[in-house]
């Protein structure tokens, strides 16, 4: 993780030169943009994680992060947006456009930095778990997009088998809804929790026997159990 290539992109100049001088402190690598536009010079496939500003310039940090979100080589990159709009709906704007952690300034620098670490351990090590699923007679097989019980496949939707292999391949971890709508759609449409619940729902009944695995943590979200069923 020390290797790790980060991108800050903020107009304010002596905070961007802070940023950069900690990350590089830390032992990360860092480079430092004034601007969307000036960020979208660079060769983004190169970065590893983007700390983004959201009032910049005629592109905002809101727009650049479904702009990375859009691209194929950079869609599982993480975001953290570094911003002066703290309010909750900016937050949720935030994290709609795709982003992974929000902090809103002032704020401390070894904050960003904890939240930095933070969110490698969970994506770096989530994306080495992406693969198949066994459990029992129930099968989540990624090159064929299906999901079988005794060898017949129950019929997912797209939509259906992205939130199930979210949820079997992160066996206990707790995702919000929200989470889950970052997710599995772009983060410029419009899916409200009805639509989560939906999904979920129709899956339990698809996988038939197999529905108590995914259990519903009360005003948290979803998650995989494999210990009851």
């Amino acid at each position: 993780m020390k290797d790790l290539k980060i991108l800050v992109v903020d107009d304010e100049e002596d905070l961007c030169e802070i940023l950069q001088y900690n990350l590089e402190q830390e032992g990360f690598k860092a480079d430092i943009a004034f601007s969307s536009e000036q960020a979208l010079q660079l060769d983004l496939s190169k970065y590893d994680f983007f700390l983004l500003d959201i009032m910049m310039g005629e592109i905002s940090g809101l727009e650049l992060a479904k702009i990375i979100r859009r691209n194929p080589d950079l869609e599982d990159k993480p975001i953290l947006f570094i911003t002066a709009k703290g309010s909750e709906t900016d937050k949720l704007l935030g994290f709609k456009a795709g982003a992974d952690d929000y902090v809103a300034k002032p704020f401390s620098v070894k904050e960003v930095i904890a939240r930095i670490h933070v969110i490698c351990k969970r994506v770096f090590s989530e994306s080495k778990k992406e693969s198949g699923f066994e459990y029992e007679n129930l099968r989540l097989i990624p090159e064929s997009k299906q999901v079988t019980i005794n060898n017949i496949d129950v019929g997912l939707t797209k939509t259906e088998f992205e939130i199930l292999h979210l949820l079997l391949n992160h066996a206990g971890r707790i995702y919000s809804r929200d989470e889950i709508m970052n997710k599995i759609w772009e983060g410029d449409t419009f899916v409200g929790d009805r639509t989560v619940d939906v999904n979920v729902r129709r899956i339990r009944k698809k996988i038939g026997e197999y529905h108590n695995l995914i259990k519903t943590k009360s005003g948290y979200g979803y998650y995989f159990d494999p210990r009851l069923k």
